[in-house]
């Protein structure tokens, strides 16, 4: 007698497989690569360990430690709406696995989140299959494998956050079908939902293919004119009530992304074939994705010579209606042009071309071609052997076209090329044998375990191939960085609970602030409010469209920022070992800074002159002007402004060098903005500037967008500068303080022929000035006494008048800020935060933050989910009801 147990493992085996087969494949070649906790390598690669993975830690600390976090955080930047973010990159369920893997195991917990979602996705596609009784037994495992380790999955395996829309596809598409069979709604309008929330950027994508499936599966099985609008109104109605059930997260973000992506929507598009379509052609091939891929290559399209051949077949396949195969035939025309054409490429990235991993959506046409294939080689029913010669001809011209121009494709080798063509034989031979013997029915099953085990070892040696282009992180490369940032935040948090910001002399990544709860200024986001970086660039720091490094403060943003806090990485000198941390910029301002604390890789500095978040200012403030690329008078005008100073004074002077060494350059007199070029361009080619500070003030350099690291290679005193490499706006750089009658050498050895010396200017910073004008500023901060992630409140007195109370908190509509207990209006200061009018006298200010419109998203949604319980309610009841009577 067989227990439930038995008769479950044998009624759902091919499902069962499913699940674990891409999971084992994928495991073990993490083993064979050593990838933690099986060896000293990670999965971190790119954006999975520049941005993803302190996400990850972000998640942990929110959910387990600080709530509040979920709404607003002080480490995104210089603070923001974290609803978006969440929306973005966090909110899959499958997250929820890392909360066991805390510190440096997060490394492992990734590994097991990566597999999960592997086995998952095989399992849905092979769900689909089954419940549509396309395919049973062990075709279910053949088609699903092909499809969890298809080539877009392994090259975004390191976008851990996309790949939740290929597990969720195959499922909404069962429900669509649903639907449409029986009327069932709730699982699509809970699928769809649910996708919606996980990521609503695949979402959308996965939205636009519905429409499409729909037209076809309509094409299909059309009746008559009255069903079809029946079908419509349903696939409308429900589609809608989905939007509705995620209004809780669309409505929010939404209005999020209007600050932020929404800010560089494409204005103009050009009708344009973005390359020559045929080239996609070559990412059918084994192993065709490396490095150069990512910032811009082809689709992803690799899905294995079995799928291929299927689909090939399935328009040529007379079992199927010309009606459906047609309709289908036009879709994987619009889905190909969608591939290569410029204004449909556009559409399915929501008007916005993607910043690398471009033709995201390519899953979706690999969803298509599988699933066609899989309703075209069902079992028992093989293509003709015609049919099958055919798709040999048509795969034989692939291989061909790849051959010929093998040398336009860095990403593909004969080797592979050689690989492609052995198992597309081996598939068509056994397949083409079957159909002309006509012994489909007795041999279907042993067909069905030759085509598997190719198709494991093609899409195995696919993977391998692949990911063995790419280099990854050691453990020790993020555990050794993060883990001494973590005793960093840990020894803050104690010393000091109050609110202020912390810089950083040395870091990992942009997030090292949102992985450690650390406000450090930096981050990198896609959905990053487009006024932080503009401002990032006018107070001369690194900055991008979806990130901010402060790594160049002076003394007067270090102070008017908040940044009370510093910490540097130790000289090698003073460590016992190899030092594992990196700097990330000069700071000779810290010999100004006060140590505070020593462990064995790192210190610990207080500034001194660091205000409050908020303070009163000028009225002259709210219409102060925006100044790129010229840095030192933002700041100038900046900190005249506030404690309203004629606009004559100046903290920076600028001062020339004592002496310039041009080698194999032609000689300028007037440096800055000068063009350098080479003599002879055969040879190396640098300029020595030197200088000897006649004062221990701060000694900064300004440099143009043109003096980056693609350009130039900078030396201080002889050694590498540090600096951050890429900015896109003049940049300030601290080279000396304290340093009266040292001499001071910068090198500046050319990559080009020519450099241009773009606002190239040396300045010193009158020190007892700015902190005299600091300490006035100061006199006049809030007092803060209560503050979380989403609120403060505080004190703060008024002594003249005109005054206004200015902030570092980056504005939004969603701060609300109460007055003495009645609520006052905000503006906008300086393109960038929050400010408001202040009284004279004695101040009590109270600021909360509420997510614009997450009130009313989260009514929709309840009021949905509401409408969605009372419809099954009342459906059981009317079945009920309806026994009850018979």
């Amino acid at each position: 007698m067989r227990t439930k147990p038995d008769n479950f493992l044998k009624k759902n085996r091919a499902l069962i497989i499913s699940f674990f087969l891409p999971v084992i494949i994928m495991l073990g070649y993490f083993i064979f690569r050593q990838m933690y906790p099986f060896g000293k390598s990670s999965l971190l690669t790119v954006d999975l360990g520049q941005q993803y993975v302190d996400f990850f830690a972000f998640f942990r600390r929110t959910l387990l430690h600080d709530p509040s976090n979920f709404f607003y955080s002080f480490s995104k930047a210089l603070g923001g709406g974290m609803l978006g973010e969440w929306a973005y990159y966090l909110m899959s369920p499958f997250n929820l696995l890392l909360l066991f893997f805390p510190g440096k195991t997060l490394t492992a917990g990734i590994m097991l989140l990566t597999l999960t979602k592997y086995g998952c996705a095989g399992l849905a596609f092979a769900f689909l299959l089954k419940k549509t009784k396309m395919q049973h037994g062990i075709a279910l495992p053949l088609f699903s494998t092909s499809y969890a380790l298809m080539g877009w999955f392994i090259a975004n395996q390191l976008n851990l956050l996309w790949l939740d829309a290929a597990i969720f596809l195959p499922l909404i598409i069962y429900s669509l079908i649903q639907l449409n069979t029986q009327g069932k709604s709730v699982a699509y309008i809970l699928l769809l939902g649910l996708m919606l929330i996980d990521n609503y950027y695949m979402g959308y994508m996965i939205c636009l293919f519905l429409v499409l499936f729909f037209c076809w599966y309509e094409t299909v099985n059309y009746q008559n004119m009255r069903d079809l609008f029946k079908h419509l109104w349903l696939f409308v109605s429900r589609s809608l009530s989905a939007i509705c059930l995620a209004a809780v997260i669309l409505i929010p973000t939404f209005f999020s992304l209007l600050d932020s992506k929404g800010q560089y929507t494409q204005e103009s598009i050009s009708f344009k074939f973005e390359y020559q379509p045929l080239k996609m052609l070559s990412k059918f091939i084994i192993g065709s994705f490396n490095f150069e891929q990512m910032p811009s290559g082809y689709p992803n399209l690799f899905i294995g010579s079995l799928a291929l051949v299927g689909f090939l077949t399935y328009f040529v396949n007379s079992r199927f209606k010309l009606r459906e195969r047609l309709m289908a035939f036009i879709i994987t025309i619009f889905l190909f042009l969608s591939l290569c054409f410029e204004p449909l490429d556009l559409l399915w990235h929501g008007f916005q071309f993607p910043v690398w991993y471009p033709y995201r959506f390519s899953f979706i046409v690999s969803f298509w071609m599988i699933y066609l294939a899989a309703r075209a080689l069902k079992q028992n029913e093989f293509p003709q052997t015609w049919q099958i010669g055919l798709a040999a001809l048509i795969y034989g011209g692939l291989i061909w076209y790849v051959l010929a121009n093998i040398k336009r494709f860095s990403f593909i080798s004969k080797e592979t090329l050689s690989f492609t063509a052995l198992f597309a034989a081996l598939i068509l031979i056994i397949l083409g044998a079957f159909s002309y013997s006509k012994t489909n029915a007795k041999y279907s099953k042993l067909v069905s375990y030759m085509l598997l085990f190719l198709s494991i070892i093609e899409v195995s040696a696919n993977a391998i191939y692949s990911l063995n282009n790419l280099s990854y992180l050691s453990q020790a490369e993020y555990s050794e960085p993060s883990t001494a940032l973590r005793k960093n935040s840990k020894t803050l948090s104690t010393k000091d609970q109050s609110l202020y910001r912390t810089g950083q002399v040395y870091s990992r990544t942009k997030n090292d602030g949102l992985a450690n709860g650390l406000n450090s200024g930096s981050y990198f986001s896609s959905a990053l409010e487009k006024s932080i970086p503009d401002f990032f660039g006018m107070i001369g720091n690194p900055d991008g469209d979806n990130y901010v490094t402060y790594s160049n403060g002076t003394l007067i943003s270090d102070a008017l920022l908040n940044m009370k806090y510093f910490i540097s990485a130790k000289d090698g000198s003073e460590v016992s070992g190899k030092q594992p941390l990196t700097s990330l910029t000069e700071k000779p301002d810290l010999k100004t800074y006060t140590p505070i604390s020593s462990n064995q890789l790192t210190k610990t500095y207080r500034n001194p002159n660091a205000i409050s978040l908020g303070y009163v200012a000028n009225k002259k403030l709210k219409a102060m002007k925006s100044f790129y690329d010229n840095p030192i008078n933002y700041q100038t005008q900046w900190l005249s402004d506030i404690t309203n100073t004629s606009d004559t004074v100046k903290y920076f002077n600028a001062v020339n060098f004592n002496e310039v060494v041009f080698q194999n350059v032609n000689q300028q007199v007037n440096l800055t903005d000068a063009t350098l070029r080479r003599n002879d361009l055969s040879k190396d080619a640098q300029v020595i500037f030197k200088f000897t500070p006649k004062t221990n003030d701060s000694y900064y350099l300004t440099l143009g967008s043109s003096l980056d690291s693609d350009n130039v290679t900078l030396f201080l005193n002889n050694e590498p500068l540090k600096q951050y490499s890429t900015f896109r706006h003049t940049v300030i750089v601290n080279i000396a303080n304290n340093s009266k009658n040292n001499e001071i050498v910068l090198t500046a050895k050319f990559k080009k022929p020519s450099l241009w010396l773009n606002n190239f200017v040396l300045y010193r910073l009158n020190n007892k000035l700015v902190k005299s004008q600091l300490a006035q500023v100061k006199k006049q901060q809030i007092k803060i006494k209560h503050n979380s992630q989403r609120s403060l409140s505080g004190e703060v007195k008024v002594s003249g008048h005109n005054q206004i109370f200015a902030s570092t908190i980056p504005y939004s509509t969603g701060w609300h800020v109460k007055l003495n207990g009645k609520e006052v209006k905000t503006y906008k200061i300086q393109g960038t935060f929050l400010g408001f009018d202040l009284p004279q006298g004695k101040n009590k200010i109270q600021l909360s933050y509420w997510p614009p419109y997450f009130g009313f998203g989260l009514l929709v949604s309840s009021l949905t989910l509401l409408v969605l319980l009372l419809g099954a309610i009342r459906k059981r009841f009317i079945s009920k009801k309806n026994r009850i009577i018979q």
